[in-house]
């Protein structure tokens, strides 16, 4: 399939029209209006005369509809694959149903290791997506942009019992939810090529304690600015049914 008809694909399937799929990029970027119908009308042109959204726009576009941009560009087919939900769903017998104005929060393969470290992909890979209600999101989460949320799946047992193995993480990636000198909280960290979910408490001083909420780990460690360490995101809430 071309770009074109994934995005007319993609934009049915959720049952939304050019307009409200406008309103969710302007919504994804932060413009002040969405962009006018007629762009996407121009996106899902089947002749000659389509044209493609830019690349910043694929991303945003790739975010809106839970997929990676080579997805979206028709570069990868992820329905052959036995295991993808489009071919499990088809052997099942089962059609899947978001509520139109329901937030797709991809599931990203990088999770966060809470022992010795997962190694960090070169990309993030989706392997799938979790609907959420936007009325959900306003009341436990408050995100700045509920665009920037994601999953991860978290491995070890250093942040047991606030979370355990396998446990999915709901994380905010958004610029906002990224210093933890502002707020002590559960953050993905990543170090050297890997990354981390670790607890960050601010300190009096201006340093930044890093702890495990596992009383048998006790490991602390104090960054003063001499660390090479960049936030990825605070977890928000762990589907074992805990707000952080």
């Amino acid at each position: 399939m071309t770009i074109h008809q994934i995005i007319k694909k993609e934009r049915e399937a959720r049952g939304w029209s050019m307009q409200h799929l406008a309103e969710e990029i302007a919504k994804a970027e932060g413009l002040a209006k969405p962009l006018a119908w007629q762009t996407i009308q121009q996106w899902e042109k089947q002749d000659g005369s389509a044209t493609a959204p830019k690349r910043t726009r694929l991303e945003v576009l790739a975010r809106i509809f839970g997929m990676s941009v080579a997805q979206l560009m028709g570069e990868v087919d992820t329905s052959k694959s036995e295991h993808s939900p489009t071919a499990l769903t088809e052997r099942l017998g089962i059609q899947l149903y978001h509520a139109p104005d329901a937030v797709i929060v991809p599931i990203l393969s990088n999770g966060g290791s809470m022992g010795p470290g997962n190694d960090v992909l070169d990309t993030d890979v989706i392997v799938g997506d979790m609907a959420l209600s936007p009325h959900w999101i306003n009341q436990y989460i408050k995100p700045q942009n509920p665009m920037e949320l994601r999953f991860i799946h978290a491995h070890g047992d250093s942040m047991n019992p606030t979370f355990t193995d396998g446990d999915v993480l709901l994380v905010d990636t958004g610029s906002g939810a990224r210093d933890p000198s502002s707020r002590e909280g559960v953050y993905v960290l990543q170090v050297d090529g890997k990354n981390y979910i670790k607890r960050v408490t601010p300190l009096l001083s201006g340093r930044l304690q890093v702890t495990s909420d596992n009383p048998s780990s006790k490991a602390v460690e104090i960054l003063n600015g001499d660390h090479e360490i960049q936030v990825l995101g605070r977890v928000v809430w762990a589907w074992n049914g805990k707000k952080l």
